[in-house]
């Protein structure tokens, strides 16, 4: 008689209730901090001119319902996919393979350790083209204030992310059918931008989608245990912090909070000075 088995992958979960979208245009305005006057910096401190400002922007956004919901729904493994019979190891190993690949197909991965983890390529491959529209105002009101160079801009939607508040995403969500939801503690770029909120991995994969939409920057991501920022291939400066991937030099970005192009934690850039990251090429 063949043997039944349950296979339940091991995962930590936190509930939220489902998020209704309304049609609806928002005025967003943030202060570009590449624009203030720094004298040097004192560890994390920045020592500014006295009477330094900077550069205000203002820029009304349509953000569609159904664009969202179709990013939402798009992303994420139902927890119900998680547990199933199998009959030996062989038989094991096949579901796992099967369900390896239906996740990749919402934008996560299967680590070896039977994990999940955000498929950053996927997600903002699939964000790219809705968000486009959007990302193209944003460089508009830029134009707008005089912005011409590569750095400049990149610095207009780095300092718009950044001002978005910082919040930590649940494990998984609730769906219209009741159903919960694997996101692997991220949210798609659209949906970022609709709350206004995120945490590194969801800031820094909406900065990327906005940026790439529009072939204004190569994005990479440098990942470390518990966090994440960007690099993207600027002109340096003599101050940027910077690391070295496939013979190119990417200017470091920090955008879970105000943090210039080209400056990141101290504590976080020591990791990276010791190697302790990888890197997450993004596809464009």
């Amino acid at each position: 008689m063949p043997r039944c088995n349950t296979f339940i992958l091991g995962l930590t979960l936190t509930t939220l209730n489902s998020v209704v979208f309304a049609m609806n245009q928002t005025t967003f305005v943030w202060n570009d901090i590449n624009t203030r006057q720094v004298i040097r910096w004192d560890g994390d401190t920045a020592i500014v001119q006295q009477g330094s400002s900077m550069q205000e922007f203002e820029c009304k956004l349509n953000i569609k319902s159904s664009d969202v919901e179709h990013a939402v729904d798009s992303f994420g493994v139902p927890k119900s996919w998680t547990t199933f019979t199998y009959s030996d190891e062989e038989d094991l190993s096949q579901k796992q393979t099967l369900l390896k690949e239906k996740a990749e197909n919402h934008g996560i991965k299967m680590e070896e350790s039977n994990r999940f983890s955000i498929d950053y390529n996927w997600v903002i491959n699939h964000s790219e083209r809705p968000i486009a529209n959007i990302a193209k105002r944003i460089r508009s009101a830029a134009r707008r204030n005089n912005y011409r160079s590569k750095r400049e801009l990149v610095g207009c939607f780095a300092s718009f992310v950044q001002s978005l508040k910082y919040r930590v995403p649940s494990d998984c969500r609730i769906n219209d059918e009741g159903e919960t939801i694997l996101t692997a503690g991220a949210m798609m770029p659209l949906e970022t931008l609709s709350k206004q909120w995120g945490d590194c991995d969801s800031k820094s994969m909406l900065f990327a989608s906005l940026v790439q939409s529009i072939d204004l920057v190569d994005v990479c991501f440098i990942v470390m245990d518990e966090h994440l920022f960007a690099g993207v291939i600027l002109k340096t400066n003599p101050d940027d912090q910077t690391i070295r991937h496939n013979d190119k030099d990417w200017v470091l970005i920090e955008l879970t909070d105000y943090w210039p192009l080209g400056r990141v934690p101290q504590d976080r850039f020591n990791d990276v000075v010791q190697g302790n990251y990888k890197v997450v090429e993004l596809s464009n």
